[in-house]
C-alpha cells in the first residue's frame, strides 16, 4: 500500500473514533421560519446549525419537557430604599392640615363674636372687617391643606377623622412601610398610582412584599434620569427597616400568555445568544436559537424560535451545549 494512502486512512479511523457516540450534524442550510404559533416549528433564520445524535447511556441524564404556553407578569423593574414606616411628606401634609383646621375654628369663634358685639359696643367696623378677612384666609388655607393630603393618597374619610380628632394619624400600628422605586425615565411613562408593586430587599432573600404604588412625582432627576415613585407596603411582622436597598417589579399591565420554557432549559452560549435544543424522536436532538422575553418564577418567556408542544431539553442542556463545543479528545 502507497505509504499517503496508508497514512489517510488511518487518520480516518482515528477521526471517526474521536467522535464516539455523539455525531455533530452540520446541515449545509436552516429553513426559514415560519409565523403562525400553530405551524410545525422549523429553524430560524439564526440558528446554529448543528445536531447531536445520542446513544441511550447518555439520554437517561436527560430531561425532557414540552414547550407550553403560560401569563407572565408585564412589568417594569426599579431600585431603591425602604422610607419611614409614615412617609414624611403625608405627616407634613397632615400636621398641615390639623393646624389649618383649629386656625378656622378659632378665626371663626372671633368672627362670631365681633359680629355679636357689633359696632353699638364699640366694635369698630376695621375689626370686622379683619376678622372677616381672616376667617376667610382660614378657610382657604383649610381647603389647600385637604387637597395636598388628598392628593397624597389620604381618603376623605380619613380627612374627616384626623380634622375632628384634631391629630394625625399614627401609622405605626398599621404594619405598612413606605418605600421609594427609582423608575427609568423611559420607564416612568408606564406607571400609575394604584398598580400592584412586589419588592425584595436583600436581608430576607427569596421573600417579597407586596404594596401599591401610591404617588408618581413629577420632576425626573437630571443626573440618574429617574423618577421617584413612592409605594406603600404590607410589612404585618414589622421587618423592613428604612434605608435598607430594595428592588422593585411593578405591575403595569395585565399578565399576557406567552410561549414558555424552565429556565435551565435556555442555555446561553458563548456569543451571547440563547439556544435550547429540539427533539422529536429523543435521539436526535437539534440546537436552535430562540429571543427570550421576561423570566417569572423560574420560566423564561419565548418570543421566537419555539412553539407550544415541541419537546425540548431542560436538565441537561448546558451538557449538550458543552459536548457540542468539546474538541476531539486523542
Amino acid at each position: 500500500m502507497p505509504f499517503a494512502r496508508k497514512h489517510l486512512l488511518i487518520y480516518g479511523a482515528v477521526a471517526l473514533g474521536c467522535l464516539g457516540a455523539a455525531r455533530v450534524l452540520i446541515p449545509v442550510a436552516a429553513s426559514p421560519t415560519g409565523s403562525s404559533l400553530d405551524a410545525p416549528a422549523p429553524h430560524p433564520p439564526d440558528a446554529h446549525p448543528a445536531s447531536l445524535d445520542l446513544q441511550p447511556g447518555q439520554i437517561d441524564g436527560l430531561r425532557i419537557e414540552r414547550v407550553e404556553t403560560r401569563d407572565f407578569p408585564v412589568e417594569k423593574l426599579a431600585v431603591g430604599s425602604i422610607s419611614f414606616d409614615e412617609d414624611p411628606t403625608i405627616v407634613q401634609a397632615e400636621s398641615t392640615l390639623v393646624t389649618a383646621a383649629a386656625n378656622l375654628e378659632l378665626s371663626h369663634k372671633e368672627l362670631s363674636r365681633v359680629r355679636t358685639l357689633g359696632e353699638g359696643n364699640g366694635i369698630p367696623q376695621k375689626e370686622l372687617e379683619q376678622a372677616i378677612a381672616n376667617e376667610q384666609s382660614a378657610r382657604a388655607a383649610l381647603k389647600a391643606a385637604r387637597d395636598a393630603v388628598r392628593a397624597l393618597g389620604k381618603s376623605d374619610g380619613e380627612i374627616e377623622r384626623m380634622i375632628a380628632s384634631g391629630a394625625i394619624q399614627d401609622g405605626s400600628g398599621t404594619h405598612r412601610k413606605w418605600a421609594v422605586a427609582n423608575v427609568a425615565e423611559s420607564d416612568s411613562v408606564w406607571i400609575r398610582p394604584g398598580q400592584p408593586v412586589s419588592l425584595t430587599v436583600m436581608a430576607y432573600p427569596g421573600r417579597t412584599f407586596s404594596g401599591t404604588l401610591m404617588r408618581i412625582y413629577a420632576a425626573v432627576d437630571p443626573a440618574t434620569h429617574r423618577v421617584a415613585a413612592r409605594a406603600e407596603i404590607a410589612d404585618p411582622h414589622n421587618e423592613l427597616r428604612a434605608g435598607m436597598l430594595a428592588e422593585f417589579a411593578i405591575r403595569v399591565a395585565a399578565a399576557v400568555q406567552s410561549v414558555a420554557i424552565p429556565a435551565n432549559g435556555a442555555v446561553r452560549e458563548t456569543d451571547g445568544t440563547t439556544s435550547v435544543w429540539v427533539t422529536s424522536d429523543r435521539h436526535r436532538f437539534d440546537q436552535r436559537t430562540v429571543r427570550t422575553g421576561e423570566r417569572d418564577a423560574g420560566w423564561v418567556q419565548i418570543l421566537d424560535g419555539v412553539h407550544p408542544g415541541e419537546l425540548i431539553v431542560t436538565d441537561g442542556a448546558v451538557f449538550l451545549s458543552n459536548l457540542l463545543q468539546a474538541p476531539p479528545s486523542d
